[in-house]
């Protein structure tokens, strides 16, 4: 970027900041104007706030007077004027502090100019900024896009290596030479010794008192111990009683509070716990009595 373009730069921002200066300098707080009235008696000042009430003089017609307020406090401006706006609206008002003629130290503005709703003067400000900025460099990129390119030096040719020539063959056959590979004898590993599986019992034993299978017994050793018929799922304890699902129920044991607890799991056949059905996980205690199917079985703690 040259000196042309940072100086045309300067001068558009120092424009801008100047006219935003006057802009906010020409517009009021009314809370100023309300705390020191007799600053502004007989100026031309500006203001901008929203329309709170409107009281027509003489009634039904436009002229009379309205109240207008804006952000810097809770007590609004009167302002006399010969078209009443409508209330709620914000506006942009124009005109000559006076004295109120019903309170000599209260003031009232004489509207001269009102401009229709629109955006605060800061707001306005602040867009007016923008577009000068986004001017400014639009400007700056047409001059670049305009600038003349430097040619740019010619590059060297580069020219492609020449290919390498093989050498001459030697003279006469080279003798055959034959690469003998050691062969090892493979020796299979010593077999894996069997591991012994550690049973050990929670002491407690399921017995089979009525059904296919009665007489057998079972020691729990499991945290957790599933009863049913064969199937895809591998029970602990697998019963030959057609009328027991194969997923009829399972046993947990809890190592914390040493209890162990039932819970159903069929969804066509029941499971009782002492003549009860069991909706819910049940603590088992010694010598309960679970049934399914045909089939009871013993709950015996040793």
């Amino acid at each position: 970027m040259n000196k042309k373009i940072i100086i045309f730069s300067f001068a558009v921002f120092f424009l801008v900041g100047l006219f935003a200066t006057d802009a906010l300098a020409a517009q009021e707080w009314i809370s100023d104007i309300l705390a020191n009235p007799s600053r502004y008696w007989n100026r031309n000042v500006t203001v901008v706030g929203d329309v709170q009430a409107v009281v027509a003089n003489p009634p039904g017609t436009t002229r009379g007077t309205y109240s207008l307020l804006d952000d810097s406090g809770v007590v609004p401006l009167t302002i006399q004027t010969k078209d009443l706006p409508p209330i709620g609206k914000t506006f942009q008002v124009t005109g000559v502090i006076v004295q109120d003629p019903n309170n000599a130290n209260a003031p009232l503005m004489k509207e001269s100019k009102r401009t229709s709703p629109g955006l605060a003067s800061n707001m306005k400000i602040l867009l007016i900024a923008g577009g000068a900025l986004f001017l400014i460099l639009l400007i700056i990129f047409i001059i670049l896009l305009t600038k003349p390119k430097t040619p740019r030096a010619p590059q060297a040719t580069v020219s492609p290596a020449p290919r390498p020539v093989p050498p001459p063959p030697a003279q006469g056959p080279a003798p055959d030479k034959t690469t003998k590979i050691p062969t090892t004898k493979t020796v299979p590993p010593p077999p894996t010794p069997d591991k012994t599986q550690v049973f050990l019992s929670l002491g407690v034993e399921i017995i089979i008192e009525k059904g296919p299978d009665q007489g057998k017994e079972f020691a729990l050793h499991k945290q957790v111990t599933m009863f049913g018929r064969s199937g895809a799922r591998k029970n602990e304890i697998e019963l030959k009683d057609d009328t027991v699902s194969k997923e009829q129920c399972s046993v947990y044991y809890d190592s914390v509070n040493k209890q162990f607890t039932i819970k159903n799991e069929s969804q066509t056949n029941v499971t009782q716990l002492n003549g009860q059905l069991i909706t819910d996980p049940v603590t088992l205690n010694n010598g309960d009595l679970i049934e399914m199917g045909k089939t009871v079985l013993k709950f015996k703690k040793e």
